[in-house]
């Protein structure tokens, strides 16, 4: 019998092997433009519509489960660069224009139980909202929505001083997403919509001269059970987001461009660069957020009357189910947010929400004290003035949610897991393969019958769990490639197998 220590070996380098050789994750989004339609102001089933329409489709599926009446009527819209239009009704009616006269037949040909006097509202599609909002000016007279998922959000008008006004999608009471053309509105929502668990939520406070480490886990207020913020020295910035892999950090200070500006100084010298605290983020695969305030002052401290001083709101923002409610939580104290996302780096999303009467340009420039500070100083509180997000990318979070094992790449298991089913499939030849690999136990090898049965277990765990996920595919290749060629090389055997009979006989 070969020692367990080399078997072991043996698997290390097969499953090396299986590593170095495994797929990467691809992704494939939906083909654009439109395909299958019917001619320009006709209707037709939606079954019709070709591949390039799975916006649209989608869009359809969502209206069909809304409740209509004659003063109103839903309809799933597309547009196509050129500005066409197509448009579905819950009976999966299609009607598309080109132009002004057709669009004013659009009404009479999908909605004609709808009164005189009844309303149209548009569902869009996130492709459609984002890359070609202009062309909504074309539309008649309704209510706009943008559908993500199975979840629609309705679009209100924004205007910025000086600027164009704008299309939003109201995510929540006091939180939008605006529609910008550089923007990643798909990114966004995907974002607002990430579940938000509280003890996975860390809140820091940086204080020279503080604790080198942090925590594995999230403190606790004993009385109030309020999460309470870790106090760290900047100076191991580093090691202490690797003691929270995967969580989400929450920071605060006076931002001034790339400087992060915490008490007890707000010298240049002794901020903190923005740029390293993403870096260490993106390191430790953990999510940061920047809190934007108009002082210096760090949560868990005491102001001049000895209150414990807190991020206003932010005990309850932790405690919702959604990144959405964190931020509209926010947003009760600062008014509506407005929200973007745009790609910071490789699986990173840069997010930022500033409030809606402020330009999004003043993000890139300092924060100074306003009107409230001094009742903020009395009060013991914190008021946010904006947020910058540093956080893991959409795809980077379904990759994660996929995850049965959590540190294994979800590629990975599910590779093992395919190779696992396929090896058993192909039991004939990995149990041919197997015994040369580790030969069967000898028990006369073991001078007792506990050793020789453990190894026993010990090979058939190897075989199952690690010898069958990583060469089961091939296995199960080999025996496809068997079979194929015993059923081309058949009708050979049949007429040999006939030759020998008339040959005997």
């Amino acid at each position: 019998m070969r020692p367990l220590t080399k078997a072991f070996a043996v698997m290390l380098v097969l499953l090396g092997a299986a590593l170095a050789l495994a797929p990467l994750p691809s992704h494939a989004g939906w083909l654009k433009g439109l395909s299958g339609l019917a001619s320009k102001g006709s209707a037709v089933k939606a079954g019709s519509l070709g591949a390039g329409l799975a916006a649209l489709e989608m869009a359809a599926s969502h209206i069909a489960k809304l409740p209509s009446s004659p003063k109103l009527a839903h309809l799933a819209a597309h547009s196509t660069p050129e500005g066409h239009w197509s448009f579905v009704n819950a009976k999966g009616d299609v009607f598309t224009a080109a132009n002004a006269e057709e669009m004013g037949r659009l009404r009479a040909t999908l909605t004609p139980d709808l009164e005189a006097d009844g309303k149209l509202a548009f569902y869009l599609s996130e492709d459609t909202a984002q890359k070609y909002a202009r062309h909504t000016s074309a539309l008649p007279d309704a209510d706009l929505h943008v559908v993500s998922g199975q979840v629609s959000y309705p679009v209100v008008r924004q205007a910025f001083e000086g600027a164009e006004a704008a299309l939003s999608v109201a995510v929540r009471k006091h939180v939008q997403v605006g529609i910008t053309p550089d923007g990643n509105l798909t990114e966004a929502l995907a974002m607002l919509s990430q579940p938000l668990n509280k003890a996975n939520v860390r809140m820091i406070s940086f204080e020279a001269g503080g604790p080198k480490q942090l925590s594995s886990v999230t403190t606790l207020d004993k009385a109030d059970k309020t999460t309470l913020a870790d106090r760290l020295d900047p100076k191991y910035l580093t090691d202490g987001f690797n003691r929270v892999r995967g969580q989400t950090v929450i920071v605060t200070g006076l931002v001034d461009g790339d400087l992060l500006h915490v008490l007890p100084t707000n010298v240049v010298d002794d901020a903190l660069s923005i740029a390293k605290l993403r870096d260490a983020a993106a390191a430790a695969d953990v999510n940061l957020i920047v809190l934007r305030q108009s002082s210096t002052r760090q949560p868990g401290g005491r102001n001049w009357l000895w209150q414990k001083v807190k991020v206003e709101g932010l005990d309850n923002a932790v405690a919702q189910p959604q990144f959405a409610d964190f931020l509209n939580v926010l947003g009760d104290a600062r008014g509506t947010m407005q929200v973007t996302a745009v790609e910071d780096s490789l699986g990173r999303t840069l997010l930022q929400a500033v409030p809606v009467a402020t330009s999004p340009g003043a993000l890139r420039t300092t924060f100074g004290p306003w009107a409230g500070e001094v009742a903020d100083e009395l009060r013991g509180s914190i008021t946010v003035d904006a947020l910058t997000g540093y956080m893991r990318d959409d795809a980077r979070e379904q990759e994660l949610d996929a995850r049965i094992v959590p540190g294994i790449p979800s590629t990975l298991q599910f590779l093992a897991i395919f190779n696992f089913v396929a090896g058993l499939l192909a039991y004939d030849v990995t149990s041919r393969w197997w015994p040369k690999l580790w030969p069967p136990e000898d028990r006369r090898q073991y001078s007792s019958r506990i050793g020789y049965h453990a190894a026993r277990l010990a090979r058939v765990l190897f075989f199952l769990f690690v010898f069958l996920p990583i060469v089961g595919g091939l296995a199960f290749t080999q025996l496809m490639l068997r079979h194929i060629w015993q059923t081309i090389t058949a009708p050979l055997r049949w007429l040999q197998w006939l030759r020998q009979k008339f040959a005997r006989a």
